[in-house]
């Protein structure tokens, strides 16, 4: 009798804590979700889980872990530099011609270089439908949307204003004032500090999942595992060539095969530890983008764009939580931590001639990224058994804590699900 009041209580528990949340999304410009849960194990269970989020930042940090505003991820901006190796440069033209004395006035310190400072801000909305077939198989498909900004966009002069060439040298003078102008003719749409705002889908998810849930230990309450399989669909917009500052929405428009792996243990009958490990693996596309010409440029502004072979890095995840379960009534606390990294990416121009590899390869916006995360969750779940419909609540918050190359965006957000437990 002991055990059968158990498996009940067990079921209704369960039922609506799993997953909380799975958002399976993971890029350098905002936290990442925390952990996944294993599914719940029961023939034909629907669910669906709908999520709203946002944050905002002007801090991120740099290749050296160092905080910096968000525009300071990749370090100063060479402008001095960035004509050199540029094809189809006109010395007639009298933008060129000053970048091209520019490039040659030689070195005193951070000559040349600018700083650029913003503010990024994340809105994003993600449905998560779950599909239970039969013997602990099951289908998932998310789809995100959202949108990217990046506001408030400054540049500081780095130069030296003692020595030669300075701040005040008037070819350098005359490069600031003309910028715009030099964005123009090279393919840009919008001056160096207009606003940059993009709304869209994200890439898609879909997976295919198996779940083993096992409540006959004699040790713990209850050991479940769940094992998916799945692949990213690039549905998202990749990074427009015409905007400085373009964000990806999704991973620049590279199919993936992604592998994840969930347990967790029970005890204590309100305590459950969990962990989660994953990658994704990405294909090789084909790309038309800007790219640095020259190993002394560095940063977003690039004059030259040209057909590439992109090799988009890797990306690995583990993590672990702790949750409290159903502490007071259908309230559960959740506490957890997640280590988030993707590879170096790397370029494979079609004419090396114009575009060498080692200089397009130089850009630090393709060195690794780190993230480190951790997250905090409630969510009240309304479910009772007999019920066919199951409805929960959830509030979230995700906050970076470490890394390189990242935007230290800190997400908050809530969920509105439901379990269908379909009876046939």
């Amino acid at each position: 009798m002991k055990k059968t009041l158990f498996s009940r209580a067990a079921f209704v528990i369960t039922l609506l804590t799993v997953p909380m949340p799975v958002l399976g999304y993971r890029y350098f410009y905002r936290a990442g979700p925390y952990v996944n849960e294993p599914r719940f194990d029961r023939n034909c269970l629907s669910t669906i889980d709908a999520y709203i989020m946002g944050g905002s930042t002007t801090t991120g940090r740099n290749a050296a872990k160092a905080k910096t505003n968000v525009l300071g991820t990749y370090g100063d901006f060479n402008l001095a530099k960035m004509v050199n190796n540029v094809p189809d440069i006109d010395p007639f033209n009298p933008l060129d011609a000053n970048m091209l004395n520019v490039a040659g006035l030689g070195a005193n310190g951070d000559f040349g270089k600018v700083a650029f400072s913003g503010k990024f801000k994340f809105v994003g909305a993600s449905f998560h439908l779950f599909q239970n077939l039969c013997r602990g198989f099951f289908a998932q498909w998310n789809i995100p949307c959202q949108k990217l900004q990046m506001t408030n966009i400054t540049y500081t002069d780095q130069s030296p204003t003692a020595g030669a060439p300075n701040a005040n040298t008037p070819q350098w003078v005359a490069l600031l004032n003309e910028l715009d102008a030099i964005l123009t003719r090279y393919g840009y749409a919008n001056s160096a500090t207009a606003n940059y705002s993009k709304t869209g889908v994200g890439d898609m998810q879909a997976f295919l999942g198996w779940t083993y849930n096992n409540e006959s230990s004699d040790v713990l309450d209850f050991f479940d595992t769940t094992i998916k399989l799945g692949v990213s669909i690039p549905t998202a917009s990749k990074v427009d060539t015409q905007q400085i500052f373009s964000i990806p929405a999704g991973y620049n428009g590279h199919p993936g095969i992604m592998l994840e792996f969930d347990m967790a243990l029970g005890m204590y009958e309100w305590f459950t530890w969990g962990a989660h490990v994953g990658g994704t693996l990405f294909f090789k596309e084909p790309i038309y983008m800007r790219v640095q010409t020259n190993n002394q440029q560095n940063g977003y502004i690039m004059l030259a764009a040209g057909a590439m072979k992109e090799d988009l890095g890797n990306l690995w995840n583990v993590g672990t939580y702790a949750k409290a379960d159903h502490i007071a009534g259908g309230l559960s606390l959740m506490f957890g931590y997640t280590y988030t990294a993707q590879e170096k990416t790397t370029l494979a121009p079609y004419d090396t001639a114009i575009f060498p590899t080692a200089s397009v390869n130089n850009n630090s916006m393709l060195g690794k990224w780190v993230m480190q995360s951790i997250h905090v969750a409630g969510d009240y779940d309304f479910s009772q058994e007999g019920r066919w419909f199951n409805p929960k609540i959830g509030i979230f918050y995700d906050r970076p804590v470490a890394g390189k190359r990242i935007f230290n965006t800190d997400m908050i957000g809530g969920l509105l699900g439901a379990n269908i437990t379909w009876e046939f």
